[in-house]
């Protein structure tokens, strides 16, 4: 099992080296023209307003590859039902390039539901585009056997504002070689069914609320994220205030939202026809995240708390569309509490379902999945997702969790969340989960 875990990571750093590059439709025969004018229709947003997020403007110098970047931009504000582009070269080596967004407003609910040896259940109220600024606000309410949880969303242009509250109402119990439970409102696996002999057991009850503003700047974006957290053991135990401030960066190149085939949420799909067809070419996706979260004194908690993490992901869209991802996450958390101490849950791809997780003071993961479209066409997508994830905590010592398996599930176009099966395998503990998840992401 080491050997194997050797060689993932050694090829998974491998295919880290390759230098992300974008190929789409090409548009060169017209690169070096001077854009004379961007002309914009639009039915309820205002066209100053789709102008301004189309990156080309007028003046610039025209570039195919910017041109399509531009163009996903807009497809990526999910608020039209049609949107099309056009060009129109000039004689004097200047080019127009038309826009016609055929966009409205949209409200619906979304279900969720998850099912295994633990069951949760939620509501969403999702909206778009109803002060005509290309706006999603979003509202999500759910609860589980460990808690329930309120949250919020809302994205206009290249500003992100979110929050949640949370209270939960849990048994944490330790196991030798610093095994944990998991817990978590929307879990779907449960520690008690295949291991009924923990060192201690402790009940726990939190109580959190957490603010995030992020802001946009090309492909960077960074934000800061203020957290209160108040945790409640029934034991003598480390009880008390771990509030705290995280900050950060983020930086991504060719990663769509909603990538791969589908929006999250939005009132037309505009680039679904665009999607269905093969590319012509693989393309080639990067994201990087940095963050650095402090609590103590200063923040009113009761605990220093220090963490440092950081992440990357690699996403490769194949040209029939079957999309391979690979991530690799580390984390520290210093001299942290335990509430606080770095999970080998969160260093995993988030693929697994598993009822038990490693804790130390840092550690590192990596992930590989492959989606494959077993169908896809007008009406939804039906995809296969094997996956494999291991991460090394230490903690006095190194210890590892891995585990592989596989999602199956489908997805209309205009119901964006998917509903399916997931089958996890721990190869650590050799216990296995089976689950269905309704209305969520895998």
């Amino acid at each position: 099992m080491k050997f194997t875990n050797k060689i993932f990571l050694t090829a998974l750093f491998c295919a880290f080296m390759q230098f992300c590059s974008y190929a789409g439709e090409s548009y060169t025969l017209y690169d070096g023209y001077t854009i004379n004018k961007v002309n914009v229709l639009s039915k309820r947003t205002k066209p100053e307003l789709l102008k301004k997020y189309f990156a080309l403007k007028e003046g610039d110098v025209f570039n195919s590859a910017l041109y399509e970047n531009a163009k996903n931009e807009l497809h990526d504000l999910r608020i039209s039902k049609k949107l099309s582009f056009s060009l129109q070269p000039r004689e004097d080596k200047t080019i127009d390039i038309s826009i016609n967004a055929e966009d409205g407003y949209y409200i619906f609910p979304l279900a969720f539901a998850t099912g295994g040896e633990k069951s949760a259940a939620g509501l969403a109220l999702a909206t778009g585009n109803l002060f005509k600024r290309g706006e999603t606000i979003m509202i999500f309410g759910g609860m589980g056997k460990d808690g329930s949880m309120l949250s919020f969303m809302l994205k206009d242009g290249r500003n992100t504002f979110l929050g949640a509250a949370k209270n939960m109402n849990f048994e944490q119990r330790f196991y030798q070689g610093n095994w944990i439970n998991n817990d978590g409102i929307f879990s779907t696996s449960d520690d008690k069914e295949d291991f009924s002999d923990p060192l201690a057991q402790i009940y726990t009850k939190e109580d959190s609320f957490y603010l995030q503003y992020s802001r946009e700047y090309g492909p960077l974006k960074a934000f800061i994220s203020p957290q209160y957290r108040y945790i409640r053991y029934d034991k003598d135990f480390a009880s008390g205030n771990y509030s705290t401030v995280a900050f950060g960066l983020n930086y991504k190149k060719n990663i769509r939202s909603g990538a791969n085939m589908g929006a999250l949420f939005g009132y037309g799909l505009t680039d679904k026809e665009e999607s269905l067809k093969d590319l012509p070419i693989p393309i080639y996706g990067f994201s990087a995240q940095i963050s650095y979260e402090n609590g103590g004194d200063w923040t009113g908690a009761n605990f220093d708390i220090s963490k440092l993490s950081a992440s990357a992901q690699s996403l490769t869209e194949l040209r029939n569309r079957h999309l391979l991802a690979l991530q690799i996450r580390g984390e520290s958390s210093f001299n942290s509490p335990f509430a606080a101490q770095v999970r080998a849950q969160d260093l995993l791809g988030g693929q697994g379902r598993y009822s038990r997780t490693l804790f130390g003071r840092y550690g590192a993961g990596a992930s590989a999945s492959f989606t494959y479209y077993l169908l896809r066409n007008n009406i939804g997508l039906l995809s296969l997702q094997p996956f494999y994830e291991l991460a090394y905590l230490y903690d006095g010592g190194y210890r590892h969790q891995s585990g592989t398996g596989a999602s199956i599930s489908y997805k209309f176009w205009r119901f964006p969340f998917p509903f399916g099966l997931n089958y996890t395998y721990n190869l650590s503990d050799s216990s296995s989960q089976a689950s269905f998840v309704f209305g969520a992401k895998f």
